[in-house]
């Protein structure tokens, strides 16, 4: 995103328009008989009670401009109407729609004007496609054709950053999560994040109408900026829940669940008021506001949202919410004021949500990483604790307790296997004559040649003192005399500084030739074992 900024930055200049005049000049408007006089035709303002088909009628006079091709600015709000200079109609918008009763979106419209239009009177007839329209035009603004499509692009290039990033990075969240999903691991946070990234930076390029650069369609940018505004708050609850899940009293956390069922209800009877014409998504915005700061009331003053007990991860998250919350709520006075009283072309026309959500978005994913270093050095933590259980802490070889677990695998297979049982020679002898720890020194050394001679055919365990097992599975069952003459063969040519030579006494049995389970195999290995080591002509075996 810094470089995106950077880069846009870089550009910014070439795509300003290096002179543009705001339209203060007096107008008249035509209303229901009536003529009313306006100071300024850029601050002005809806008749009240309008209501759907009225008619409206601008007049005023163009400035003088110079022979390059000029081009008028203004924006729009949910208004049909056809413009006129010189008594020629040079501009057309909405009639189609408007004839059908349908919604019409709103934005900005860049007028292409004659040179001939030069100090003429211009005219704009329009009509309401909104009951109670407050604001039907604004912002005229005259400025060389060249820069018609960069200009207003070049001077909301950080909204338009934001937006795209967001919007991007909220698709490759929801890309991630999905992804991640099919290898088992939970990813909901992620997707709820990705969701709610995606409809604030959509609903960003939507309000400040940046979507023009991509889509001229302004109904079409009218719709999708209220649904991405009606659905932002639910992926939001979604991640609370689940990151408050068990962190807050039951009631709080039905409380906020309460609030996505509210938020997915009123998303749909707007929805369907919408789009059967009855009620159009601007007139249901109020109930909205209502439902959003209701939620943020709440999630403050019952202390859903903190508690002194929380992770590092939940703080992270409540300080983006008050963020995010102090901006939203800013922006919703801000709106209201700036509807009321008709402040545009002031500093409060400014929005500062996009920044509010770029904030938020980022403290989100912050909030999702340490939780996700917290999950990770708990598994850590438990594998550890895991491998340190099924280990011998002498040999490094897997203990009786794993031996027991592979046993409980073998049974529920029918797959042949092989046991070999492993019986130390010499082990009491070295105990009595030079000490455990000398002992202990002749039982790594074995392991050291029995984990190589079976390194890859077979699991090596140490069972306790000096017995040892082999687990061979079916697929390296042919391999086992090999890796029996490479430990004889180790046993000899073992380097270590050992009061007596290593040497086993060993047995193996087959699950084939059992048909029981593993551990009657290990038996008859064991049985074997024993027979051989009374066979065996050395010093080291206890006759």
């Amino acid at each position: 995103m810094v470089c995106s900024l950077a880069a846009f930055l870089a550009v910014r200049g070439n795509g300003l328009s290096p002179t543009i005049e705001r339209l203060n000049i007096g107008a008249v408007a035509l209303y229901k008989g009536d003529t009313i006089l306006m100071p300024s035709i850029s601050q002005f303002k809806s008749p009240e009670n309008t209501r759907f088909g009225d008619s409206l009628v601008l007049q005023f006079d163009l400035p003088e401009y110079p022979a390059t091709p000029m081009t008028l600015r203004m924006r729009s709000v949910h208004m049909a109407f056809n413009v006129f200079t010189g008594g020629e109609q040079i501009y057309s918008f909405g009639n189609d729609f408007a004839s059908r009763g349908k919604f019409i979106g709103s934005g900005y419209h860049y007028i292409h004007l004659p040179k001939s239009a030069s100090g003429k009177p211009m005219e704009i007839r329009a009509f309401f496609a909104i009951d109670d329209s407050r604001r039907a035009f604004s912002e005229f603004d005259l400025f060389p054709a060249e820069y018609a499509n960069s200009d207003y692009f070049a001077r909301h290039v950080f909204a338009l950053v934001v937006g795209a990033f967001l919007t991007m990075f909220g698709i490759l969240a929801l890309l991630i999560g999905v992804a991640t999903t099919f290898y088992g691991i939970s990813a909901f946070r992620v997707m709820m994040i990705g969701l709610l990234s995606n409809s604030l930076g959509l609903w960003t390029l939507c309000h400040m109408k940046l979507l023009q650069i991509i889509s001229i369609n302004l109904t079409l940018n009218s719709v999708l900026e209220y649904l991405s505004l009606y659905f932002a708050p639910l992926p939001f609850c979604l991640l609370l829940l689940n990151m408050r899940k068990g962190k807050i009293s039951a009631w709080k956390w039905w409380g906020i669940f309460g609030f996505v069922v509210v938020g997915f209800v009123l998303l749909l009877v707007n929805v369907a008021l919408h789009f059967t014409g009855v009620l159009a998504f601007p007139k249901t915005l109020p109930c909205f506001h209502i439902y959003v700061a209701t939620g943020m009331i709440y999630l403050i003053f019952t202390g859903a949202l903190y508690s002194s007990k929380m992770d590092r991860s939940g703080k992270i998250l409540t300080l983006g919410v008050v963020i995010f919350a102090s901006v939203a709520g800013f922006d919703l006075i801000r709106y209201n004021l700036c509807l009321t009283y008709s402040l545009e072309n002031t500093p409060l026309e400014m929005t500062w949500l996009p920044l509010g959500a770029l904030i938020f978005v980022v403290l989100l994913v912050a909030s999702y990483l340490v939780y996700l270093f917290h999950i990770l050095e708990d598994k850590a933590e438990k594998d550890v604790l895991s491998t340190m259980a099924y280990v011998d802490s002498l040999t490094g070889l897997f203990n009786r307790a794993k031996c027991l677990q592979i046993f409980g695998f073998l049974d529920k297979s029918t797959a042949d296997f092989a046991i070999v049982s492993i019986d130390l020679n010499g082990l009491k002898m070295v105990n009595d004559h030079y000490g455990h720890a000398v002992g202990d020194n002749l039982i790594k050394a074995f392991s050291v040649v029995l984990k190589q001679a079976f390194t890859g055919i077979g699991t090596t365990i140490r069972m306790g003192g000096d017995e040892f097992l082999a687990i061979v599975r079916n697929e390296h069952v042919a391999d086992l005399p090999a890796a029996i003459e490479k430990l004889q063969n180790l046993q000899k040519n073992c380097k270590e500084e050992l009061p007596v030579p290593l040497e086993a006494a060993y047995g193996i049995a087959y699950h084939s030739e059992t048909n029981g389970d593993a551990d009657s195999v290990y038996r008859v290995a064991d049985k074997r074992m024993y027979e051989m080591k009374t066979t065996m002509k050395s010093k080291l075996v206890r006759k």
